[in-house]
């Protein structure tokens, strides 16, 4: 059976973390190893970003995430 946008929606918020900015700031700080992934569109990564921040446009993710962070213990930050 399949689910609906709204459900698969909910499922993904079930399955994956939240981060308040705080928490990110104390953790690029610290030195912990992550990735701040930014996936907004091209024009509002150049308006501006987290200077640490890899941009990766939506879309792209699935095909390129792996090559571009292999190590799967790596905490990831998507923004």
């Amino acid at each position: 059976m399949s689910m609906s946008g709204s459900e698969l929606i909910e499922a993904a918020k079930r399955e994956v973390s939240g981060m308040r900015i705080s928490e990110v700031n104390t953790k690029l700080n610290s030195g912990e190893q992550l990735v701040v992934l930014d996936i907004r569109e091209p024009d509002e990564w150049e308006a501006g970003h987290v200077p640490q921040a890899t941009f990766l446009a939506r879309g792209r993710i699935e095909g390129n995430a792996e090559k571009l962070f292999p190590e799967k213990d790596t905490l990831i930050v998507c923004y």
